[in-house]
């Protein structure tokens, strides 16, 4: 009985991946943003950084391109080594398991 095992293509669980690091960094936001402006501003600092409008072009800017560019990153070393053990046909979903 050798019964081969037919695993999904590598773009579905890529696109997985990185909707699960975009999931955990906005959670890490909300939280992280939400006790931030839980307090009351220093009346010295920048007012204008102190609502959710702002804080929001923020993670749109600063840290949804660096989560896509680290995830990517860790997908195409996946990619690679996938496709480097075995030969291109596990990568694209085609392939059995050894």
């Amino acid at each position: 009985m050798n019964k081969h095992l037919r695993l999904p293509k590598f773009w579905i669980i890529a696109v997985a991946e990185a909707a699960i690091a975009v999931s955990a960094v906005a959670i890490w936001f909300y939280f992280r943003t939400s006790a931030l402006l839980a307090v009351p501003p220093p009346p010295a600092g920048d007012l204008y950084a102190y609502n959710w409008g702002f804080q929001l072009i923020v993670f749109v800017v600063v840290w949804l391109p660096a989560t896509l560019l680290l995830s990517g990153t860790c997908i195409a070393i996946q990619h690679q080594a996938l496709k480097s053990r075995y030969g291109g046909q596990h990568s694209e979903g085609r392939g059995h398991a050894p």
